[in-house]
């Protein structure tokens, strides 16, 4: 790899992850924070709903039902978006926090006798097509 595919891949899952979370966090924390008390699964529910709202892939259609019911079904499809977007958000968290580990990794041992005959012996036999 070079240094700017280490570099990218540092972007794109550390860096974007962590400044997609933390935005929510704060954003919401008055939401799931009372009296000095943080309610962790309003957490999980909360941040996750711009993650997993998306994914969610059978959605529930209220018909023939009132508006409690219609509301109802609603908040019960905005629930489980967030939960299917909690896992989401701690899955991409600990990706990014690989991530860190190894692009330090890579950095350290980029200029490295192994890593150097590695790049020299991918160099000399391409990949055929």
């Amino acid at each position: 790899m070079t240094r700017k595919e280490i570099a990218k891949d540092f972007f794109t899952k550390v860096v974007l992850s962590v400044f997609l979370a933390w935005p929510l966090f704060a954003m919401f924390k008055p939401v799931f924070t009372k009296d000095g008390v943080t309610d962790y699964f309003m957490v999980w529910i909360v941040c996750g709903i711009p993650f997993g709202i998306w994914r969610l892939r059978l959605w529930l259609i209220p018909r023939n039902y009132d508006i409690g019911g219609t509301v109802g079904i609603w908040a019960l499809n905005i629930i489980i978006g967030g939960l299917i977007g909690g896992v989401i958000i701690v899955w991409r968290l600990l990706v990014a926090a690989w991530y860190t580990v190894l692009t330090v990794y890579r950095l350290v041992t980029y200029n490295s006798e192994s890593n150097r005959i590695a790049r020299e012996a991918v160099a000399n036999y391409p990949i055929s097509e």
